[in-house]
């Protein structure tokens, strides 16, 4: 059926757009099926095609919304629609054509199903971790392999920005490798789907104080943490005497801590 739909359309990707599409009918069910969908409130990201709206509007949710920047996609999202192909009575069915860095989801309680262009993966997780008001239940994103490994790095010990900014509100697992023969055109990488599910485990920290002191411990991460916020102002004998309250090492480096010990710091400081 997906590859039916390609060339009924003459769907092309566009370069401009970075566009590749999944075509593996077994991936598609199995990220529709991860996800509790029936009667629950879902924002598809960058549908492309419609192959994995089609499955998510059969789990019956109570509300689909779609955001999609490509106009071209979103004519041939109606004419299935019209060909009665996909079915969207009894549903809250929303399309919205625009940059989804713009879009600010209305619902409190969601979950987001996205597949997006790699080279703006971590903009996106950003913009619904921490710039719109409510964030979501839970999220199932396809992305890049090697960003994908970078936010499970706290599983090895290790830390990343990215990492950081994710896994202090998700928990987040691995549910898919994705080999690059998977899509059309097939990308240079390989892909992985990420499942994140919302937490609280670290109590509430200000959002900005956050990202500005990870960005400041990994502005130069072959410093000692010491080092990197003594030289953006704060005051050394501060700084110690909070690493030895927390029982973190004076020579400590960023990768040398975990998700909870930065979060005591940023809120010790």
């Amino acid at each position: 059926m997906t590859l039916e739909i390609i060339k009924r359309y003459n769907i092309k990707a566009k370069k401009s757009l970075w566009q590749n599409f999944l075509v593996n009918e077994e991936i598609l069910n199995q990220i529709s099926s991860f996800l509790s969908i029936s009667w629950e409130n879902i924002i598809e990201v960058g549908p492309g095609y419609w192959a994995l709206t089609q499955r998510l509007l059969e789990e019956k949710p109570l509300s689909l919304t779609l955001v999609e920047l490509d106009e071209s996609m979103i004519k041939i999202l109606e004419d299935r629609i019209f060909r009665w192909e996909l079915w969207t009575e009894g549903i809250g069915f929303e399309i919205y054509n625009q940059d989804v860095l713009k879009y600010t989801p209305e619902l409190e309680k969601y979950s987001v199903v996205a597949n997006i262009p790699y080279y703006i993966t971590s903009p996106i997780l950003r913009h619904f971790i921490y710039d719109v008001e409510h964030i979501p239940e839970s999220m199932i994103i396809l992305m890049q392999k090697d960003v994908g490994d970078k936010i499970l790095w706290y599983k090895k010990n290790k830390s990343s920005v990215i990492s950081l900014f994710v896994n202090k509100k998700y928990q987040v697992e691995e549910i898919i490798k994705v080999p690059k023969e998977n899509f059309i055109p097939a990308p240079k990488v390989e892909s992985s789907i990420l499942l994140f599910e919302k937490h609280n485990l670290y109590g509430e920290i200000d959002n900005q104080k956050f990202l500005t002191i990870i960005k400041i411990w990994f502005s130069s991460s072959r410093k000692k943490l010491i080092s990197n916020l003594v030289a953006w102002g704060f005051q050394k004998h501060k700084v110690l005497s909070i690493f030895k309250e927390l029982e973190i090492e004076e020579n400590a480096r960023w990768e040398d801590l975990d998700i909870s010990q930065w979060c005591d710091i940023v809120k010790a400081l």
